[in-house]
C-alpha cells in the first residue's frame, strides 16, 4: 500500500494552542484527567505543578511526547514560537478585514463604541 501516511492517532495541535492546552486536549480525548495523563504518560509527578505548565518542558516529557504523537521533537520545542507567529498572522487579518467597510460595519455592530 502506498500514499501518504495517515496522521498518527492524535489529532494535530489548533493553531494557537500553546503546549499545555494541547497534552489537556490529549488527557480529555483519552477520558482521564490532566494530572493522570501527565503521570501516566508523560512520568510527570502529581506534585510537579511546574513540569505540568510546559513552559520549560524537560527533554525527556518532550521525548515521550514526541515518540508518542509522532511529531518531532524540533516542532514539540518550537510548540510556543509557532503559536505566537500563528496569533500574530491571525491578529494582522483581523486587521486587514476590520480595515474593509463590511468588516468595520460588523465590528461596530459586535463592539459598539461605548457613549
Amino acid at each position: 500500500m502506498t500514499g501518504e501516511p495517515a496522521w498518527p492517532l492524535h489529532p494535530p495541535p489548533k493553531e494557537i494552542e500553546t503546549l499545555r492546552q494541547y497534552v489537556q486536549s490529549l488527557a480529555r480525548l483519552y477520558g482521564v484527567t490532566f494530572e493522570s495523563f501527565c503521570y501516566h504518560a508523560l512520568k510527570i509527578a502529581h506534585a510537579d505543578e511546574e513540569a505540568r505548565s510546559f513552559t520549560q518542558p524537560t527533554e525527556d516529557v518532550l521525548e515521550r511526547l514526541a515518540v508518542g504523537l509522532g511529531i518531532p521533537i524540533d516542532e514539540l520545542r518550537g510548540f510556543e514560537a509557532r503559536r505566537r507567529r500563528n496569533v500574530a498572522r491571525l491578529y494582522a487579518e483581523l486587521e486587514a478585514w476590520i480595515a474593509t467597510p463590511e468588516g468595520r460595519q460588523r465590528y461596530e455592530w459586535a463592539f459598539p463604541p461605548k457613549s
